[in-house]
């Protein structure tokens, strides 16, 4: 008795047909997942870091003027702080890589900014010890804003992950690859699902004013995504049908049936052949941060 391992992509060229799918997926989801997932997680976290150390100084809130992109003027509120004799502006408002004032987190931050604004009232401002001139009005890591990428993130690493293992594993032959190749279907599905509802999750939770009615449908969908892609990370690694294929690849032994046996057969003597069974189916911004 021998084992013979399932091998769906013999040949050269549906080995290199199947390389190019499975890489396809890793940059599609890859790219997507680093730029609107894991970069802006990992900068917030590490300007977050890097500010713990940042000290309380005391502010006024100011309202600054600048030249928009088609020309005209454009305003915001800013806190004015003086270190060593030096004045220095606060601009930046959160830890967050996205500086964008719809931003949640950074909302809150503007809305307390402009209730702040007026003589002689006063807000703290997080400011380096090392960079004076680098200030934070809030140095709190805005979970409300960073939640959302983080399915996006892991989901989509996940299949980029497999991408990546796809493609070498057609190309060489390797050991695992035949029961990735059979989560194939999982994968695709997975990745589709999760394309389309990770995405829309961030999109709902971005806004100024949050529906929370919107926000539990489009989680429910969302969760869909996630076990489809556990189910598929489950299959990859043990595969989807647990019999190993195997094939009787013939004996010379003589049989050891009884002639009482034999004469049922009509004197000849038969043995089962086991026959093959076919496996089934399928860092970040820091411009504005100092680094120890």
């Amino acid at each position: 008795m021998s084992t013979v391992a399932a091998n769906p992509h013999q040949t050269m060229g549906k080995r290199l047909g199947a390389a190019f799918g499975w890489l396809v997926m890793a940059i599609i989801f890859g790219t997507t997942g680093w730029f609107f997932g894991i970069k802006p997680l990992a900068t917030a976290v590490g300007n977050w870091n890097v500010a713990r150390d940042y000290q309380a100084v005391d502010a006024k809130v100011v309202t600054r003027k600048g030249k928009a992109s088609d020309g005209g003027e454009v305003t915001w509120p800013a806190a004015t702080y003086e270190v060593g004799g030096k004045t220095f502006h606060a601009e930046r408002l959160t830890v967050l890589d996205d500086d964008d004032p719809d931003v949640p987190a950074n909302a809150d931050v503007e809305k307390m900014l402009q209730a702040s604004t007026g003589e002689g009232k006063t807000i703290k401002v997080w400011v380096s010890p090392r960079k004076p001139e680098i200030a934070l009005v809030s140095r709190d890591l805005p979970i409300q804003s960073l939640w959302p990428r983080t399915p996006l993130a892991i989901g989509f690493g996940l299949v980029a992950l497999a991408g990546v293992l796809g493609t070498l594993g057609a190309l060489f032959s390797l050991g695992y690859y035949p029961r990735l190749f059979d989560a194939v279907g999982l994968w695709i599905f997975g990745g589709l699902w999760c394309g389309f509802i990770f995405p829309i999750l961030l999109l709902v939770t971005s806004q100024g004013s949050i529906e929370w009615v919107a926000i539990i449908i489009v989680g429910l969908f969302a969760l869909i995504g996630v076990l489809v892609l556990w189910g598929a990370v489950v299959a990859s690694i043990k595969g989807t049908n647990p019999n190993a294929i195997q094939i009787n690849v013939g004996s010379s032994r003589k049989s050891r049936l009884p002639d009482s046996a034999l004469a049922t057969t009509g004197g000849k003597k038969t043995a089962k052949v086991q026959g093959a069974v076919k496996r089934g189916g399928m860092g970040g911004r820091g411009d504005d941060f100092d680094k120890n």
